[in-house]
Formats: structure tokens, sequence, C-alpha cells
């Protein structure tokens, strides 16, 4: 099966977008190609001739879709192929290598999804090239490539945002309600003695597809979770589920032993500091209680202590704000310690 995007004999057989889940091991696998090809892949042979084989974690197809608010499908892909079927053969060229470029890029992204949207258009157009009338293949062509590429202009991960659940589909709230019957057939291929697990298949309309995946999502109890360290979303089985990725998972680890040592570095000038106003206070009652100390000095003592305290304060603040080290304060404390000595010597 040749997939460059440059003139070839077109694939006349039906390209399918194969998609089975695997509840159990969180888990889904997309396959594109012929259907027989694919069966037989399915049941473990590795010489069949597939586009794609992919397995990949569970939502990833619907976290990942592709979004096309700027109809960049239809500007760059399908446009330039609309005006080469009504072009002359000198045209033709420049209007191909241009929706070439862009289908292949997007082939090459190694995103199922687009590998297998860019070689449908490419492929349909090849096959629009083959009829005499080539207005009413263009027609035909440029009607299943728009449907096809529509479903990249909506919002497809439709989920609950305090819960997380993905929503129930529920018949005609999409355009299910207008629709060609061709766009909204699912083929279900059930498991057998070799597969476990069953699968769907999706030709003309990829809508039937994200619908039945939305509903298993909400059937299995399962919840869409953004990542407190990446930002990415991810298919979880609770919402007390907070990291994506053992990568995500050693980053907060990380995290935490930073915030920790950080606490307790903080703990540890903190109890310094209160060690040392004690200590103060323990020497001032000391001299309050010795017969014969000077008052004067005593009195200065206790505007000595009120000065320490507030400058204390201070310098904790500027530890806290990061404009000071602990090791810094900490030193300071201890040069206090021989201000209160000089002190009370008497």
């Amino acid at each position: 099966m040749e997939n460059q995007f440059i003139r070839h004999e077109p694939c006349f057989e039906r390209i399918l977008f194969v998609l089975t889940l695997d509840r159990k091991k969180m888990k889904e696998r997309i396959l594109i190609g012929e259907e027989q090809q694919i069966r037989f892949r399915l049941n473990g042979s590795q010489n069949a001739e597939v586009l794609c084989d992919m397995t990949r974690p569970l939502g990833t197809f619907l976290i990942n879709f592709e979004r096309d608010t700027d109809r960049d499908w239809n500007l760059y892909g399908l446009s330039p192929l609309r005006q080469a079927l009504h072009s002359n053969r000198w045209k033709q060229p420049e209007l191909e290598q241009a929706a070439s470029e862009f289908l292949w890029e997007k082939y090459l992204s190694n995103d199922p999804l687009k590998m297998y949207v860019a070689f449908r258009i490419w492929n349909s157009y090849l096959l629009a090239r083959e009829p005499r009338d080539r207005n009413a293949a263009c027609d035909r062509f440029m009607d299943k490539m728009s449907r096809l590429t529509g479903v990249f202009q909506n919002e497809t991960m439709s989920f609950d945002r305090e819960t997380g659940k993905p929503k129930h589909f529920q018949a005609g709230s999409l355009y299910f309600k207008g629709a060609p019957s061709e766009d909204t057939r699912l083929d279900l291929w059930f498991p057998d003695n070799r597969r476990t697990e069953e699968c769907v298949s999706a030709y003309a309309s990829l809508y039937p597809l994200i619908t039945y995946y939305l509903n298993r999502l909400n059937d299995w109890g399962l919840c869409f979770r953004q990542c407190k360290v990446c930002g990415k979303y991810f298919l979880a089985k609770s919402q007390r589920y907070e990291l994506c990725s053992d990568k995500c998972r050693k980053a907060q680890a990380l995290q935490n032993k930073r915030e920790f040592d950080e606490r307790a570095r903080e703990n540890n000038y903190d109890l310094l500091y209160k060690n040392e106003c004690q200590n103060w206070r323990n020497k001032i009652n000391r001299v309050k209680n010795t017969a014969g100390f000077p008052a004067d000095r005593l009195e200065k003592i206790q505007v000595a202590f009120s000065d320490f305290k507030k400058e204390a304060l201070q310098r904790k603040k500027a530890v806290k704000t990061g404009t000071a080290s602990p090791k810094e304060f900490t030193d300071w404390l201890y040069l206090q310690s021989n201000v209160i000595v000089r002190l009370t010597e008497y």
C-alpha cells in the first residue's frame, strides 16, 4: 500500500480507522488499514500490512484530538486539491504540491488521527481523478472529505469540569439529527477466541467513534484529570489522581522534598530564635532577683531586649522573602547571646 503523497495508483479498498479500548490495562489501541489486514493483525499476525498500529494510554485519542479552529485542513489540504480537479494539467502539479506538503507533514506527526485523515484526503483525491466527469467527482470528494474533517472544529473531550466525568452522549444533541446515515455508522467487532476486547471501526465520519469512546468511559466510571505538574489532561480511575506519569510523580516528589527541606530550615532558625528569646528572659529574671542590681541597667537591658525582638522579626521576614539567608539570621542570633551576657555582668 503506497502512502507517499504523490500521484500513483489509488487504493480502491476501504481504509478503516479501528479502535479497541482496554479498561483493565488502561490502554487504547488504534489500527489503520484494510479490514482484512487489520483483522489479521488483531489475531496476532505481525506480517499483516497496516498503515498504523499504535497502543497508547487510555483517553489519549480524545485528549490529543486535532483542533482546527482556523480551518487549516480545508484551506491547505482540501482547497488546493479542489482547484486541481478544476484546473488544466499544467496548473495541477503546483496545486498538488501545496496540498501534498501540508498533508505529508500531518501524516508524519505520528498521530493516528492526523495520519488517517491525511491519507484519506490524498487517496480520495486520486480516486476523484479517475472518472471522466471531474466536476461531479470533485463535488463528491469535497462533500465526503469536508464531513470527515468537520469534526476537527468541535470540542470532543466533553466532560464535567468539576467531577471530570465524561458526558454521556444524548441522541439528537449533536449533528446526528440531520446527518446522512453513513456518517452515523460505527461497526462493532465482537471478541472472538483470539481477541478478547471488542473493536469498533469508522470510515465516513469520526463522530460515532468519539461518541462510543465517551460513552464507554462514562460507563466505566473513569474521569478526566489535569496533572498538577505539567498541566496536561489524563484519564484516571478516580478524582484522587493528580499526576499523569512517572515523570511528573518524580518531579512532584522532588518538589515535596524541597518544600520539606525549606520548612525544616525555617523551623530550625525559628527554634533558635525562640531559644534565644528564652535565654534573654532567663538572664533578665536572674538580674531582677539579684540584690543591689542597678535599676537603670535593668531598664537598659529591657530596652535592649525589646530592640532585639524587633530586629529579629525583621530579619526573619527577610529570610522568608528570600532577601537574606537562614545562615545569616542564625549567625546574628549567636552574636546576640554575647550581647545579653555583657549587659547582665555584675
